[in-house]
Order: structure tokens, then C-alpha cells, then sequence
């Protein structure tokens, strides 16, 4: 009798089969793929892992066109090219199966985990998942491993599987048929073949970002004027700003510093105040993506990988929440005590402790999944973290310990100055008390301008007074944790998406720039196009109303079949409306394509074929980079159009390879010069292999491997 314990990574199934062992669990592999055995309460179990997704949808027939709804979960490695090692993962847990009478999913919990968890049972295991139970953790420490094993959930939790199964459900029939459309337009309008998508949330963003970018370019900047005053005190200079900020009429600009200046100047009054700053709430997934990316300049999608490897080195707490609430249960004294081991944190850690009573202040957004995320006080080894895992780790650490520390007091001084009847302000502020600066301070900078003691009536000593021309600054351009936060407050895509929603948009050749986002002509062009014939794909309001839909199924209020379906129905409307205007479209898009991509040219019947095969897969991974270990992948020049292979690390790493522009590429899992991936390409019956090092005696002999 044997508990299968489904994990969704390897690293995460060796941490709960080390957790739950009694003794230590045997490591073994299947189709080379690791899985352990270990007893526990008199169990036999085993763990085994998925790594990610295994199943993934894809049409029931290969049809070109749209609209097409009949689609079906398939194994990644049978859609996808480039994931043929899930079929090791796959075969492994069927026959592991058929040893177990009990299973137990335990990916991560969240929609996607529970998609994970859901489909492997249904279609690798042959299991129904209602028969299965579930550990709930949001840390991988064995604390938390131990205790989500004995209280287990008696089945998986199908609100989370109903509303990711509806997600990719809803993401697939729009992304396909709406990127279908418009690839057709551009065929119909000028008999060329180029590849163009939307998607479900894709569309709606890429639309606020061209929003931006017409504020931008609309915008007729406002001369006003400042006027500032220039004085000393006690040796030391410094500037007070008359108490209208802007000055539209410059001849009432000049008419104030002219009357101004007769003064005499005198102190009028003196304000001081004090001011309480309390610490920052804990930390979600938005708000360390946004600080990480103003800390670090981080993308918020870097943010997540690296708050996700964190995570299953049992660090930190789960990233994908949106909660800023910590658990009540957590053992706060426990997980300052163990950080205290740091010499970095010792000695906040120790004043925190002091004060006997642990109370963190917490944000009014909450998730019922996940609490936000915190450190579990496991300590990284000596050479355990990269630079950036550090960064992040530090980040979540100091916010951790500031949620418990004393409210920051600042002083606030305003000094009003009249001369001749016009009153200048002259302001200071100093921090008097620390509290949550001390560990949190090097994220947070406050001003410190310190002002010398006035007194009220005393006489200043003014050396100037002057006007300045300035011009009112168009809206600035969003950054990329801008426009996740954007996404947040419209209710567009959820906190696991948005930064790869954001990364596709890149990826398309919509938008550019790293730190300020500007829509290429080419994303300018696709959003008109769409919003003057079809707005409903691009609308925030309908996208908006499906999440919310989503959140329904979530809670069990609303069906997935039902919510599919009237996603189905306006989805073909809006397909309906596209087709009648299908070609008016192509042409408003197809002279904007020819500009930004440089050549479009007639390709056969075969080429057609062999592209729209292309389109319809995700990037297609070759093998791995020899500079960084990432993934290398088949891309396309945005302007050429043409096939190269890039690593999945740019630009932190810039290995790039040729490849031939035509036949169709297959990964052989082999490597030749340097490291560089040797390939098959099958190209008119034929089939032969290269490396892809230009430099390679091969290649240039034009052998075969």
C-alpha cells in the first residue's frame, strides 16, 4: 500500500520527501527522472515531481483559420517542440500510479498548481481527482511540510482548479483565434504572410500603454514661473519658494519679485509639527516587484523567478500572493531569533526581541491562498545565493523586521517670510526618531533639510529674489512595475501573469525600452486598428468582468462550463464583427508592418505552412546556453522577421547563434563547438544535422553530424 505524493518541481519533491522521512528517503530515478521513498507513520510514500505544466491544450484537429474552439488537453511534449523531456516526467508518474492507493498533490497552491496537480492525476496517473488529497504549505520548511501533512485537505481545493482550467481555457480560445484573425488580415489585405497576436489580456494592456503614449505626443507644455528666495543664516544660505508654487502671467511674476524686493523680509510665523511614519505593510507580490525594481531595477519578471528559486530553497515564504497580512500562527520570536544569526541583521533583530511583545503592522489586502511573503528564518549556506538572490532576500528580510519595529518620528518646520506683503516658505524636516528606518532606511530615503532657529518678527538677511521660467512635463512614461501596478488597479490579469503579459508585449515587438516603455509604431498601429473597428479586444472592461467571473468560480459561486461558455458566445461576436471588417483592417495594418519589419516577402505554399506550424507553438528551446545555463530558444527578428537562436537570458547574456531560414528545426539534445547546440533540420524529405557555431569545420563543410 503506497501514498504517491505529487510534487511540481524536483527541487520541491526532494524538500517534502526530507521533511517527511523518518531517517532519510531513498533517492531513486525512473525514465531519469528522480523520485524518493521514505516511510512515514507507517506509510510507505513516495514523491514525485511534475516539472511545471505536463498537459497543456491544443486543438483536437490541425485546422488553419478561426474561429476554432475544439481543443483538448494534450502532453506538453506532444504540442510543444522543445519540451520533450516532460514525456520522461509523464511516463515516470503513470507508472508510479499503478503502485499507489492514495495520492496526494502537492504543488504549489494557487490556480496554476492546482491545474498542475489536477491534470497530472487525470491524464498521467489515470486517476480521478476527486479521489485525491491535498498538503497546503506556503513555506517549504520542514515545520511547514510537517504540518500541512497532518492536516491534510481532504480533497484538492476545485475552485482553484476550475478557475485555472478556465483561465487557459478563456486565454487560449482568445489568444489563438484573436491572433488568428489578425495574421489573416494582413494575408487577405496584401497576400503577404505575416505573424501578428492579441490576446485576452495582452490587448487591453498594450492599449493603456498607446493611451500614454497619445498623452505624450498630444501634449502642448504650459510656461509658468517660480519665485524663489535666496537667504542667509548663520553662515548658511537657503532657498524659500513664494507660497504660489506656479505663476502662470509672467507680468505677474515680474510684478511680485519687483515688489518683493523692497521688503523689508521678516519672519511671519513658525510652524512645527511632528509626524508619525509607520513602517511599510509586508510585503505582495505588486509591491516587491515594484520595490525591487526601484531598489534593483529589476523587471518585475526577474523580481518573481528569482522570489520563486527563494522560495523552494525554503528562504521565503510563497511569492504569488496578494496578501499583506502575515499568518497568525506564524512563530515570529523563532524567526528573528534564527535571523539574528546574520551579522547584518543581528542587531535589529535583538532590539525587536527586547521589546517582548511582537505585533507587525499589516495592509488592508488579503488572499485567502497565501499570506505575504516573509523570510522562514531557514539561513542560507555561505555561497548558496547569487548576487540578485541576495538582493531580493535582504529586501524581504529588512520589510519583514520593519513590520514590527517603532513608527519613524519626523519633524516638519515651515518658516512663512513676508516681505512687503508677500510671503515666501521656507521648509525643513529631520528625522528625530528612527524606528523602522534603522532597518529599512537603505530602501527609504527621506529628506533631511535642517533649518538653523528662527523666531518670530526676527529680520532676514535676503540676497536675492528672483523669477524662473519653467514648462509644465508631459505624463511620464510607465516603467515596467508601473504598468503592473496599472494592470492591478484596472483588475486585468493576475499577480502570477501580469510580468509575463508584460514580457510577450516585448517579445510581439510592441513596446520597447527597459526602464521607460514607448510603444513601437508597430503596437501604436495594432491598437487603432483594433479599437476603431473591433474596440471589444481591446477592452479593459471586458476583461475586467472575466477575472471577476473567475474570482465567482474561485469561490464556487459561478460554474466553469457556464463562464466558458458566454466567454465562447461573446468571443464569436467579436470574431463575427472582426471577419466583416477583416480585410479593412489588414491594409490599416500592413503598411505600418513593411515599415517596421523592412521586408515582407511572397513565400510559398510550403513556407505558409511551415510558419503558421511555427506560430501556433511557444518559443521552441534547442538546447542550453554554455555562457549562463539558460534556455536556448528560436526567436525572429522584429524588423527582418528572420530565425536566429538567442538565449532566454537576454540581455543579461547576449549568446546568439544563425540558423538557416528555411526547414523546419528539431532539437537533438546533442552539443558540439564550445557547447553550441547541434541541430536537425528536415527540409523538402530531407533531413540533416549542424552545429550552430558558425565556425565549426562541419558547418563549413557542409557535413552532417
Amino acid at each position: 500500500m503506497v501514498t504517491l505524493i505529487i510534487a511540481e518541481k524536483p527541487t520541491v519533491a526532494r524538500k517534502i520527501a526530507y521533511a517527511l522521512a523518518e531517517g532519510k528517503p531513498v533517492r531513486k530515478t525512473m525514465n531519469s527522472v528522480p523520485y524518493y521513498e521514505l516511510s512515514r507513520d507507517g506509510k510507505r510514500i513516495i514523491v514525485a515531481p511534475a516539472v511545471g505544466h505536463l498537459f497543456t491544450l491544443a486543438p483536437k484537429t490541425k485546422v488553419y483559420g478561426y474561429p476554432i474552439f475544439d481543443i483538448e488537453w494534450v502532453p506538453v511534449y506532444a504540442a510543444e517542440k522543445g519540451k520533450s523531456y516532460a514525456k520522461n516526467y509523464v511516463k515516470t508518474l503513470r507508472e508510479l500510479a499503478k503502485r499507489a492507493h492514495e495520492f496526494i498533490v502537492a504543488c504549489d497552491y494557487d490556480t496554476e498548481g492546482e491545474v498542475i496537480g489536477y491534470t497530472a492525476l487525470k491524464y498521467a496517473c489515470g486517476v480521478d481527482p476527486s479521489k485525491a488529497k491535498r498538503m497546503k504549505f506556503s513555506a517549504l520548511t520542514r515545520k511547514d511540510l510537517l504540518r500541512a501533512w497532518y492536516n491534510l485537505e481532504p480533497t484538492i481545493n476545485f475552485g482553484m482548479a476550475d478557475a485555472g482550467i478556465t483561465r487557459h481555457v478563456l486565454d487560449w480560445y482568445w489568444g489563438v483565434n484573436l491572433s488568428r484573425a489578425l495574421t489573416q488580415s494582413i494575408k487577405r489585405a496584401s497576400g503577404k504572410w505575416m505573424v501578428l497576436s492579441t490576446g485576452r489580456v495582452q490587448g487591453p494592456t498594450l492599449r493603456f500603454l498607446v493611451e500614454r503614449e497619445k498623452e505624450i505626443a498630444s501634449f502642448k507644455p504650459t510656461p509658468y514661473w517660480v519665485i524663489k528666495m535666496l537667504l542667509e543664516k548663520d553662515g548658511g544660505q537657503y532657498t524659500a519658494i513664494y507660497e504660489k508654487e506656479r505663476i502662470l502671467d509672467e507680468n505677474e511674476a515680474k510684478k511680485i519679485v519687483e515688489e518683493a524686493r523692497k521688503g523689508p523680509a521678516f519672519v511671519e510665523k513658525i510652524e512645527v509639527r511632528q509626524q508619525k511614519r509607520k513602517p511599510p505593510y509586508p510585503f505582495d507580490l505588486g509591491t516587491l516587484q515594484r520595490e525591487a525594481y526601484s531598489a534593483f531595477g529589476y523587471s518585475p519578471k526577474k523580481t518573481l523567478e528569482i522570489a520563486q528559486k527563494l522560495y523552494e530553497k525554503g528562504l521565503q515564504s510563497y511569492p504569488r500572493t496578494s496578501s499583506q497580512k502575515l499568518p497568525k500562527n506564524l512563530n515570529f520570536k523563532t524567526i528573528i531569533q534564527n535571523l539574528a544569526k546574520l551579522p547584518e541583521y543581528k542587531p535589529h533583530a535583538h532590539d525587536l526581541l527586547g521589546k517582548g511583545y511582537l505585533k507587525p503592522v499589516e495592509g488592508p489586502k488579503d488572499d485567502p491562498a497565501h499570506p505575504a511573503i516573509y523570510p522562514t528564518g531557514e539561513i542560507p549556506k555561505s555561497g548558496d545565493l547569487t548576487k540578485d538572490e541576495r538582493n531580493i532576500y535582504d529586501l524581504v528580510v529588512r520589510r519583514f523586521l520593519a513590520a514590527f519595529a517603532d513608527p519613524a518620528i519626523r519633524e516638519i518646520m515651515k518658516v512663512i517670510i513676508n516681505s512687503n506683503s508677500h510671503h515666501f516658505i521656507l521648509s525643513g524636516a529631520r528625522t528625530l526618531k528612527e524606528g523602522w528606518l534603522k532597518i529599512y532606511g537603505k530602501y527609504v530615503k527621506f529628506d533631511e533639510v535642517i533649518l538653523p532657529p528662527f523666531r518670530d518678527g526676527e529680520g532676514i538677511k535676503v540676497l536675492q529674489i528672483k523669477r524662473e521660467k519653467k514648462k509644465t512635463k508631459p505624463p511620464a512614461r510607465y516603467s515596467p512595475a508601473a504598468v503592473i501596478k496599472k494592470m492591478e488597479d484596472l483588475g486585468i490579469g493576475t499577480k502570477a501573469t501580469r510580468a509575463q503579459i508584460l514580457e510577450t508585449l516585448y517579445q510581439r515587438g510592441y513596446i520597447e525600452g527597459k526602464r521607460k516603455i514607448k510603444v513601437t509604431p508597430l503596437g501604436m498601429k495594432v491598437v487603432e486598428a483594433l479599437e476603431k473597428n473591433v474596440p471589444d479586444i481591446v477592452s479593459v472592461e471586458l476583461t475586467k468582468a472575466f477575472e471577476e467571473k473567475m474570482e465567482e468560480i474561485m469561490k464556487r459561486k459561478l460554474s466553469k462550463e457556464r463562464v466558458i461558455e458566454e466567454s465562447k458566445t461573446q468571443l464569436l461576436k467579436i470574431l463575427k464583427e472582426f471577419r466583416e471588417k477583416e480585410e479593412t483592417i489588414g491594409r490599416e495594418l500592413v503598411g505600418n508592418l513593411i515599415e517596421s519589419r523592412k521586408e515582407v516577402k511572397d513565400l510559398s505554399e510550403e513556407e505558409e505552412r511551415e510558419i503558421k506550424k511555427e506560430a501556433d507553438r511557444k518559443l521552441l528551446v534547442v538546447g542550453k546556453c554554455p555562457k549562463c545555463g539558460g534556455d536556448l530558444v528560436v526567436r525572429y527578428n522584429r524588423r527582418s522577421g528572420k530565425r536566429f537562436v538567442g538565449c532566454s537570458n537576454w540581455p543579461k547574456c547576449n549568446v546568439t547563434y544563425p540558423l538557416l531560414q528555411r526547414g523546419q528545426i528539431i532539437p537533438t539534445n546533442k552539443t558540439c563547438c564550445g557547447g553550441a547546440p547541434v541541430v536537425k533540420i528536415r527540409e523538402k524529405g530531407q533531413e540533416y544535422e549542424i552545429c550552430l557555431d558558425m565556425n565549426c569545420k562541419e558547418w563549413k563543410k557542409g557535413k552532417k553530424h
